[in-house]
C-alpha cells in the first residue's frame, strides 16, 4: 500500500483535518490517503486533498519520503 499526504501552506498557515477513521481517529493530520492502482503520486495528492478538503491544489514538490512495513504473521502490511 502506498500512501501520500500533502502539506498545504497558504499566508504562512498549514492546513490541518482531523482524522475520521482509525489508525488515529480523532488527531489532527496532513491531509492525504492512499494511492489507486496506476496511479501517479501528484496526482494521487490532487485527488485526496481535492476528497478531504475540496481545495484544487498543484504539487509543488516531494518533501519527504519513508517506508513502514509491518510484519503480522505470514502477512506484510
Amino acid at each position: 500500500m502506498v500512501g501520500v499526504g500533502g502539506v498545504v501552506i497558504h499566508r504562512g498557515q498549514a492546513l490541518l483535518i482531523r482524522r475520521g477513521r482509525e489508525p488515529l481517529k480523532g488527531e489532527w493530520s496532513i491531509p492525504g490517503g492512499l494511492i489507486e492502482l496506476g496511479e501517479e503520486l501528484a496526482d494521487g495528492v490532487r485527488r485526496e486533498l481535492k476528497e478531504e478538503t475540496g481545495l484544487d491544489v498543484e504539487p509543488l514538490e516531494i518533501v519527504a519520503t519513508f517506508d513502514r512495513i509491518f510484519k503480522k504473521g505470514r502477512r506484510v502490511r
